[in-house]
């Protein structure tokens, strides 16, 4: 495990899981493991690579339904009748079946057919649920037609009752009896506020008393029938809403098969379409299984990209014949990330992910990867970095074959520059003939020469100009100066000093310098080609840009033009329709008729096509209008854009109550998508969706303790005003500290009448569900 760990993968797989909008998903995703073969994990590679026709129809179905599936699905499972909120959850599942339903027949994609056909006919549970309940999870009134009836009859019995006991309000005999002139409830029956040592002087029932025992409530005895009748009406509902929800419940039984492998189809979605997004961020391709090369075609490290950096592409070519690359060079010159971005790029390819390289790649399916990269000193072990180094090294020696990947950052660079050269080329010489494939970072100086060509062993090194400093540009073949002096001097050494460091290298080193010195000579010229080799490929790519952007907009005018000449067209023939003679309206409309029929049909892009890049500040604010979710890379979270760019090109955005003011082009598409499932299911016609059919989500990771409780507040108090059952907490685990003060609250908030810690089939413990009162 820390092998992977230390080439970033854990930090990847954290990026990828936040993409899920299921903790069920997000587990899975935090994970995710290398799968058996080469053949299962490019079947997962092309069913990713398939997934994201899904995201180019501008919607990402959302599955939060599946955090609370186990809640009444057991439940179900055991013929127990469902409560209202477990019905509302039910109905919220439906719901976003039915709109991934409807996402997947925007698109034809074989490869998956075969998990939509998972997803069960949700309309008819859900028609059965909103026959009993409203939007809100409540009984409706006509549910049956006997709960209609008893609503009607309480409805007439209750004004029935409250206007007589207006008339005893108002009746100014009473007036030294009431001790005010109102109307109330105890113990479900309606009654009058009397003074207590009037309490003789009208007829009826006291029910209870007010706490100084000034005041008792009684109900008048002329309305005791009444109230009797509307007690025996709120039984005889219960007992029907009882009868209703055990059928339904029953009904809702028989559908369990649907529901179970539906799940299942909604997980593996949701996970899929975690790693979709994530590949379009990346913009990762698929790729080439092979058994005897590495060829990774514009490699990059996924992480920079996800973080914004402009990253520098790289392609690394090993074979059968050179199985090794030893890179070297400046410090901070960027091998250890090109290591990094190697090994995460075989990782990911072994795990069925595309991966952040060109779709000309070629990669062995890998059984180990053993990195030796960062500080591996052990205090339990007694061991030092360098014996920690030395452990993970000998253990790489049992790495054998093709299909073993060894990376291992400044080996034996922590000693003696000459012992740590022979242990050095003793253990790359072990790696050499187990015939794995390895890459190594060195800044020794006698691990640079004195190989035999055919050793397997192939020098690299990044570019580092002398006046730009590293450009971070593999060079294969050759070795690099670790340019100590050089650097020194970039960084503002003093001139005597650097002067009296040159005066004491070795005659052999300074003769070694001055030979790499010519290398550099002949690596600055190929680079220059290469340069030139890549703004010539840049500037057919911007002028093919540019002619696809003019084709469009030729396009979307030649659309606009006919569309308004079909309009123009339909206009005329309209009013010649309406201003036809009566004798000749059949005939005429007839052939007008047929006229428009036979007008051209405008043909529109699909909107599953994928968008173009953004130019302007205002093809920005067309694609991200206010209210847009989109993620600010300044601050590396999402926010609300909150109104259109300004002269300079700056739009206002609201993150986590962060008021700010970004340039267009440090924003992008969000992180987490907003849920498009009410709209969704709103342009279908079919069934609606309220707000109140999703809990009510409060994000509290990251914050200190006092924050997090005082934005736990404000959230409950507005859960409570628009009248949420439940609340979603997110806090996830860290310190503990912040969920213990959460779960505190909780206990002693007088909105919560319970709350459940998150559980392996609810989200996990990183989260904690609280239902209001």
């Amino acid at each position: 495990m820390a092998d992977l760990e230390n080439i970033d993968w854990y930090e990847l797989k954290s990026r990828l899981a936040d993409f899920a909008t299921s903790e069920l998903a997000r587990q899975k995703l935090l994970d995710l493991e290398a799968l058996s073969d080469s053949a299962q994990a490019q079947s997962s590679v092309r069913l990713v690579m398939s997934t994201t026709a899904i995201l180019h129809t501008g919607k990402r179905p959302h599955m939060e339904s599946l955090d609370l599936f186990h809640n009444w699905f057991s439940r179900l499972e055991k013929k127990a009748t469902l409560r209202n909120l477990e019905l509302r959850d039910l109905r919220h599942f439906c719901h976003e079946i039915l709109a991934l339903k409807e996402v997947l027949s925007q698109i034809e994609s074989p490869a998956l057919d075969e998990l939509a056909e998972m997803l069960m006919p949700a309309e008819e549970p859900l028609s059965a649920i909103d026959q009993v309940l409203t939007s809100d999870g409540n009984i409706r009134h006509d549910a049956s037609e006997k709960i209609y009836q008893l609503n009607n009859e309480r409805n007439q019995k209750t004004q029935e009752l409250q206007s007589s006991l207006d008339r005893l309000v108002k009746d100014h005999d009473l007036d030294d009896v009431l001790q005010e002139k109102y109307v109330t409830t105890r113990e479900g029956r309606w009654v009058l506020p009397v003074r207590s040592g009037m309490r003789h002087s009208l007829e009826g029932v006291i029910h209870s008393a007010s706490q100084s025992k000034q005041t008792v409530f009684m109900e008048p005895q002329v309305v005791i029938p009444l109230n009797n009748r509307l007690r025996q009406i709120e039984v005889e509902l219960e007992e029907e809403v009882d009868r209703l929800l055990t059928e339904l419940s029953a009904y809702l039984f028989s559908q369990a098969v649907g529901f179970k492998e539906s799940h299942n189809a909604l997980l593996s979605f949701d996970v899929q379409l975690a790693q979709a997004q994530l590949s379009l961020k990346l913009e990762a391709q698929s790729f080439e299984f092979s058994k005897d090369e590495i060829s990774l075609s514009e490699l990059r490290h996924p992480l920079l990209i996800l973080n914004g950096v402009d990253v520098v592409t790289n392609n690394v070519n090993l074979n059968s014949e050179k199985r090794i690359l030893l890179l070297s060079g400046p410090n901070a010159g960027g091998k250890t990330v090109l290591m990094k971005s190697i090994g995460l790029a075989l990782q990911m390819a072994r795990c069925g992910l595309p991966i952040a390289a060109g779709a000309a790649s070629k990669l062995p399916f890998l059984n180990e990867i053993t990195a030796a990269v960062g500080d591996e000193q052990s205090v339990d072990e007694n061991l030092s970095t360098f014996a920690a180094h030395l452990k993970k090294l000998d253990r790489a020696t049992h790495s054998v074959g093709p299909n073993e990947l060894i990376l291992i950052d400044e080996i034996c660079g922590s000693t003696d520059p000459e012992e740590g050269s022979a242990l050095a080329r003793s253990f790359i010489e072990v790696y050499l003939e187990n015939k794995c494939y390895a890459i190594i970072t060195s800044h020794l100086s006698a691990l640079k020469k004195d190989w035999d060509p055919d050793s397997g062993l192939m020098h690299g090194s990044l570019e580092f100009d002398a006046h730009r400093g590293p450009t971070y540009q593999l060079f294969e073949g050759m070795p690099g100066q670790s340019l100590a002096i050089s650097t020194a001097r970039r960084v503002g050494v003093e001139d005597n000093i650097l002067k009296r460091a040159t005066e004491l290298l070795s005659p052999e080193t300074r003769k070694y310098q001055e030979d790499l010195k010519e290398l550099e000579g002949l690596k600055e010229s190929l680079h220059r080609i290469q340069r030139e080799a890549m703004e010539e490929k840049k500037s057919l790519h911007a002028n093919k840009m540019k002619y696809e952007k003019l084709l469009a907009e030729f396009e979307k005018e030649k659309d606009r033009k006919l569309e308004r000449t079909v309009k123009e067209a339909s206009k005329i023939i309209d009013l010649e329709i309406q201003t036809a003679k009566v004798q000749d309206v059949f005939r005429k409309h007839e052939q007008a008729d047929k006229l428009k029929h036979d007008l051209p049909t405008i043909v529109k892009k699909a909107s599953g096509e994928p968008l173009g890049p953004i130019d302007t500040a205002e093809q920005f604010s067309e694609r991200f209008p206010p209210g847009s979710k989109v993620f600010i890379s300044g601050v590396n979270q999402d926010g609300i854009v909150q109104g259109l760019p300004n002269s300079k090109g700056e739009v206002p955005v609201l993150s986590r109550s962060m008021r700010m003011t970004v340039p267009w082009q440090q924003l992008r598409s969000a992180n987490e998508p907003v849920n498009p499932t009410r709209e969704i299911l709103r342009k279908t016609g079919q069934f609606s969706n309220s707000p109140t059919d999703e809990d009510h989500k409060i994000d509290l990771r990251g914050q200190r303790v006092d924050d997090a409780i005082q934005e736990l507040e404000i959230q409950l108090d507005a859960a409570a005003l628009h009248g949420q059952d439940r609340v979603k907490i997110i806090h996830g685990h860290g310190t503990e500290s912040l969920k213990k003060a959460i779960r505190t609250y909780l206990s002693r908030s007088v909105y919560i009448s319970k709350w459940q810690a998150g559980t392996p089939k609810t989200g996990g413990d990183g989260i904690t569900w609280a239902e209001l009162n």
